[in-house]
């Protein structure tokens, strides 16, 4: 019995001698970011009607809607949001789209939280 777990145990070390590795050697490697990747939002607030859909569909309510002077528009808390893409979608005038941007290191939980004027 443990001659044959051994000759497993062997066989798999040998196995992966010549198997190619599955990490990247960060930061002189990167992955490739996938063309459906949804990344940190981006807000046109001349678009954004005001509308409050975005705020009512995010399903971990992450969005709020803000009074400015140009009306309500949504700040987004990045810390809450799942990235599912629903505020993409149902925003009638596109203001609000979802980008290729990684979300950033910080040291802040406060930095995470994008106001309309920012």
């Amino acid at each position: 019995m443990k001659l044959k777990k051994s000759l497993k145990i062997g066989a798999e070390i040998w196995g992966n001698l010549f198997r190619r590795a599955l990490t990247v050697q960060f930061p002189k490697e990167f992955l490739a970011i996938p063309r459906t990747y949804r990344g940190e939002h981006k807000f046109d607030g001349e678009k954004c009607i005001g509308c409050s859909l975005c705020a009512n569909i995010c399903p971990n309510k992450a969005i709020k809607m803000m009074e400015t002077a140009n009306g309500k528009k949504p700040e987004i808390d990045l810390s809450k949001c799942c990235f599912c893409g629903l505020c993409e979608d149902i925003c009638p005038t596109g203001a609000l789209k979802l980008t290729m941007e990684l979300p950033k290191s910080i040291h802040s939980p406060s930095a995470l939280v994008k106001s309309p004027q920012s």
